[in-house]
This record gives structure tokens, C-alpha cells and sequence, in this order.
């Protein structure tokens, strides 16, 4: 059976229209998809030099959980410190702008690290208790993009950058970074999350690190410093004038910008692209996420980030995490995605009725952003729950506890 992704774009179908899914509708993924989950190997990059020295940690850990504790339920349990920091983050500071109490900067740095280790040690559990499995990847990769807009949070928990577009450039940053990652996975069958000795592992636990330390400093007098009070040169006026926390975030974003040109590079100087003469139609499926992230940035007025930053931020999320699933998704099936998501429509409709209705009241926008989340939350939630049913009809295992096995 081919793994090679089918290279979309050749056609109307590949633009906007999807393959028919198995059970005449009831799942997202078609009978041939299903297969090839089911044939699906994963190939992991290689390992940092932090890699190296934390894995007899993570063995270890993992040798102390229940040999009856189902993977996905590591993973799960990993998530759900995401959910907490997220929840107390949200209490304290509604729009990601407010001080919040030194417990809970230190209880959030403590629980992405917690996360993450978790999140490297489910593999390792899978393959203790012999449970491996495609579903164990979409799992794993599907949390880590929720937890995405977590980290974001977690760094205004310090910084308290929230009401700008410089917190919504950050966030749409990553997030288009992560959706790169899994768009290069789908046309290389390779996931890359090193360069060198710098990866993943590296940045979790920095930020980690990184929250944990300002909870002991005094964060208020540090990240509202301008510039100009903080290095001691001549620098042009807008620099000199920008606090450090935003400083911070711009630069932090434009870090991003060289990970997602190699991303692009070695995606259009792959053999499988080359060969196939299809660089355009791969480009094509950036489309969306493009569209996406450039959404908040510029379509949104200023009032609408000042007011409901919360609201754009969970939104913007929602549907990049949406499109980003699926791509795992259908990366793993080997099934076509097309260029044009129409699951996003609805997002780019409300933010330009929003942005070009001047009848419309702050009652009536925070409605509809309100709406709008909660319409991709079950989004969300629907594509999971019936993806993971097939899933879990085909590979004849569930989703939160280990299968008996049958003596024949």
C-alpha cells in the first residue's frame, strides 16, 4: 500500500470538495483512509541532546504508572494540566492583560512542564503495555495543537500583553508555525520538530522554566519598562518607546518566520513535490491558514481587540485547531485536503460583518465572537468524537482503556 499523500490541487475536488466518507456519512474519514490509518507507521525525528538525558526520566517515569492505564489516558491527564493553567489564567486576567497572583504564574510553569512530560511519555506506555497505535499519534499530536494557544496564554501571564495585536500576532504565529509542521508531514511523511540540538523538548521546558522563574520577580516593574529605560543606546522612537513585554512578543513572532521558511523549503524541494510537478498545489493548502491568521490582524478593528480580545483569541484558535486536526488527520489517511477549507467560513463571515457593519454594538459583537466559539468548540468536538469512532471500529481497540484480547 502507497504512503505517499495524494498531492491536491489538480482539480475542482481538490480545491473545495473532499472525498466522500465511509458509512455512507457518518465519520470524516473514507474506507480507503481508514486502511491506510490502519497501516500507518510513524516516523520520529531524531533526538536533541536534551532528548538524550531526559528519556532514562521519562522511562522511568513511565515504569511507575499502572501497567493497566490506557496511553491515551496519559496523554489525556497531560492535557488536562493545560486545562487547569488555561482556566486560572483566564479567572485572574480575562483579557490577558491583568497582573496575576505568583502562585499562579509558578502553578502554570509547572503544569505545561507537567504536560509535556506526560506527552513523552504515552508513546512509552503504548509500547509497555504492547497497545501501539495510529490513534496514539492523532492523540498526541491532536493535544499538542489545543495546547498551542495555551503556551500563548501562559506567556501573558507574565508579560501581560493581551489586548493588542501583538498577542493575537504571537498566538496566530504558532499556530500557523504548528499547522506548517503538519503540513510538511503531509507532503514528506516526515514531522520535524528539531533543528540541531534545538527542538520541541527545548522550548516546553524553557517556557516552563522560563514562567516558573517570573513568578518570583516583579513583573509589573520589569515587563512595563520601555525600551529605552532597559538598553542604554540611541534607539529609533518606536522601538525606544514600546515596553519591553510587547518588545518581547514581536520579536518572539518573528522568530517564527525562518522555521516556517525551511518548513516551505523543504516541502518545494521534496522529491515527491518535484516529481509530481505539484509545488502550486501545495502552496495552495496554505491558503486557509493564511487567510486565517491574517484575519485578526487586519480585517478586526482595534476596538473589537481592545474589548474582546479573549473572544478573537479562543475563535482564531478553535478553527486553526480544527484544520490543523484534520490535516493530522488526513495525513495519516492518505486522503486529500483541500485547498479552500469550508469549515472556516463561518469564522471569516462574522469578522467581517463585524468589521464592516457600523450598526454593530459591542453587545452585538461579543454575541457573535461568543457564538462563533462555541459553533467551533462542537466543531471541534464532532470531527474527534467520529473520527476516533472509526478509528476504533478499524483497529477493533478503545480509546480510554486497554482491549482484552480474545482467546481463540
Amino acid at each position: 500500500m502507497s504512503t505517499t499523500p495524494p498531492l491536491n490541487g489538480t482539480n475542482i475536488h481538490a480545491w473545495m470538495f473532499e472525498p466522500v466518507p465511509a458509512n455512507n456519512g457518518d465519520g470524516f474519514l473514507t474506507t480507503d483512509g481508514l486502511e491506510h490509518i490502519a497501516h500507518h507507521k510513524y516516523k520520529s525525528g531524531t533526538y536533541t541532546y536534551l532528548d538524550n538525558k531526559l528519556n532514562p526520566i521519562w522511562q522511568y517515569l513511565t515504569e511507575l504508572l499502572p501497567i493497566t492505564l490506557a496511553p491515551n489516558m496519559v496523554t489525556t491527564i497531560g492535557g488536562l494540566h493545560c486545562a487547569i493553567a488555561y482556566a486560572l489564567i483566564w479567572y485572574y486576567s480575562p483579557h490577558f492583560d491583568g497582573a496575576v497572583p505568583d502562585w499562579v504564574v509558578f502553578l502554570c510553569g509547572y503544569c505545561s512542564m507537567a504536560y509535556y512530560t506526560l506527552d513523552c511519555m504515552d508513546g512509552k506506555q503504548a509500547r509497555r503495555t504492547n497497545t501501539s497505535s495510529p490513534l496514539g499519534q492523532l492523540f498526541d499530536h491532536g493535544f499538542d495543537c489545543l495546547n498551542t494557544p495555551v503556551y500563548i496564554a501562559l506567556v501573558s501571564s507574565f508579560t501581560m500583553c493581551g489586548r493588542s495585536r501583538s498577542y493575537l500576532c504571537l498566538q496566530v504565529c504558532m499556530q500557523f508555525g504548528f499547522f506548517m509542521a503538519q503540513w510538511e508531514e503531509y507532503y514528506t511523511d516526515y514531522l520535524p520538530h528539531a533543528t540541531g540540538n534545538f527542538g520541541v523538548t527545548e522550548v516546553n521546558y524553557g517556557i516552563g522554566i522560563f514562567t516558573i522563574i517570573n513568578s518570583f520577580v516583579d513583573r509589573d516593574r520589569i515587563w512595563k519598562s520601555r525600551m529605552e529605560d532597559i538598553i542604554p543606546v540611541t534607539l529609533p522612537p518606536t522601538i525606544a518607546e514600546l515596553e519591553l513585554r510587547y518588545f518581547a512578543v514581536i520579536v518572539s513572532s518573528i522568530i517564527f518566520t525562518p522555521i516556517m521558511l525551511l518548513s516551505l523549503y523543504r516541502v518545494m524541494t521534496h522529491k515527491k513535490v518535484c516529481d509530481n510537478h505539484n509545488h502550486l498545489s501545495a502552496a495552495s493548502t496554505l491558503t486557509t491558514p493564511l487567510l486565517i491568521a491574517a484575519t485578526p490582524l487586519l480585517l478586526l478593528p482595534d476596538s473589537v481587540v481592545l474589548n474582546h480580545c479573549r473572544s478573537v483569541s479562543i475563535a482564531t484558535a478553535l478553527v486553526f485547531c480544527l484544520l490543523t486536526v484534520k490535516m493530522i488527520c488526513y495525513s495519516m489517511a492518505n486522503m486529500t485536503y483541500a485547498s479552500f477549507q469550508v469549515e472556516a467560513l463561518p469564522y471569516f463571515v462574522v469578522c467581517a460583518w463585524i468589521r464592516l457593519d457600523g450598526n454593530m454594538t459591542e453587545v452585538g459583537t461579543s454575541f457573535f465572537l461568543r457564538y462563533l466559539c462555541l459553533w467551533y468548540v462542537g466543531r471541534l468536538l464532532n470531527f474527534a468524537r467520529r473520527t476516533i469512532h472509526q478509528i476504533c471500529e478499524r483497529l477493533d481497540i478503545f480509546c480510554f482503556s486497554i482491549k482484552t484480547k480474545k482467546v481463540e
